[in-house]
Parts: structure tokens; C-alpha cells; sequence
């Protein structure tokens, strides 16, 4: 009896304990920490290595700026393509600037990261000078679609559901060879 208890607690340990995966890792940022953009109109790419979580066409991801003396965060609207998240940037002066993002990687979790970079009006891109607008940007509200009946994604309570379901049939049995044996002496 106590051999086969041996064996399925070792085997629902086994089941339990995979090595932990590390998170996805942003790979290449643009513009790049520390970099002198000349222009205040322009796009920010991420890519990552692996493809970004987006469920039910939620993005669950954002891309903020601000001038780096303020407190004042700004969200500029974003697209992901795979494991590419672009943002368009468009800001009121020069100067150096945070950006910070965040998303939701590949195994559910998620991440996020800050860089600083700096605008400089009086650079220049060949002989032309780039002049900085006044625009101001767009805040973009990420609000959580409704799922249409009908759809063919699979909702993440579906599998939250499925691994508890999983883990009782594990721990089950378990407990009740314990509980058993408890009687027994």
C-alpha cells in the first residue's frame, strides 16, 4: 500500500513540478534608450521574442510617454502584429522624454519596461531641418469586448476551469488513500 502511495504522489509531483519558464523578453526597441530622435511625429516599434497574448481581439497592452521633468503620462494608440507592438507617437516639444509599456506575453503573464529617449528640434536629417508641431496626442481607453456568441476563441476561464478540474483529479485519489489510511491505524 505505501509503495503505491509512493508512486502517485511521485507521479502528481513529476506532473506539477515542470521548470518554470522564463517570461517573454522584449529583443529591440525604437527609438532606442538614450537615442536623439529629430522629429516629434514618429513610430515606436517593440518587438519581442515571442508572439504577444491577445484574446478576443484585446490588445491588453499599452505605450506611454512623458516629458521626463513631468508627471504627466500620455497613452498613444498601439497595434501588435505577432510579436511587434507599434504605437504612433506624435509630441508637443523637444526635450527628453520616458516611454513606458506594458503587455501581456506569450504565457499569460504580464510585462512591462521604460526607457528614456530625447527629441532634439535642431537636428536635422540631411540638409533639412525637421520642426516640431504642437499636436496634441490622442489618449486611447482600452475597454474589454463582449464575446459574441458564436465565436471560435476559447475564453481564459475555460482553461482556468480545465487545470482545476485537473488538479482534483490528481489530489484526489491522494486524499483519499490518506484518509484511508488514517482510518486503518
Amino acid at each position: 500500500m505505501r509503495s503505491k502511495l509512493l508512486i502517485i504522489a511521485t507521479t502528481a509531483l513529476s506532473l506539477l513540478s515542470t521548470p518554470a519558464l522564463a517570461h517573454d523578453q522584449l529583443i529591440e526597441i525604437s527609438p532606442a534608450p538614450g537615442e536623439v530622435i529629430a522629429t516629434s511625429s514618429f513610430e515606436a516599434v517593440l518587438t519581442f521574442d515571442n508572439p504577444l497574448l491577445v484574446i478576443e481581439g484585446q490588445t491588453n497592452a499599452a505605450l506611454e510617454t512623458k516629458p521626463a521633468e513631468s508627471a504627466d503620462w500620455v497613452t498613444h494608440p498601439i497595434t501588435i502584429n505577432g510579436n511587434i507592438l507599434t504605437a504612433q507617437v506624435n509630441l508637443t516639444e523637444t526635450g527628453s522624454y520616458d516611454l513606458r509599456w506594458n503587455v501581456v506575453s506569450s504565457d499569460g503573464h504580464p510585462i512591462s519596461g521604460e526607457s528614456t529617449f530625447e527629441v532634439d528640434a535642431a537636428a536635422t536629417l540631411g540638409s533639412e531641418e525637421i520642426a516640431i508641431t504642437s499636436e496634441e496626442p490622442e489618449a486611447v481607453a482600452f475597454a474589454q469586448p463582449v464575446a459574441e456568441a458564436g465565436s471560435d476563441e476559447i475564453p481564459a476561464g475555460f482553461y482556468i476551469g480545465l487545470l482545476m478540474v485537473a488538479l482534483g483529479a490528481v489530489f484526489a485519489p491522494i486524499g483519499l488513500m490518506m484518509r484511508r489510511k488514517s482510518k486503518k491505524s
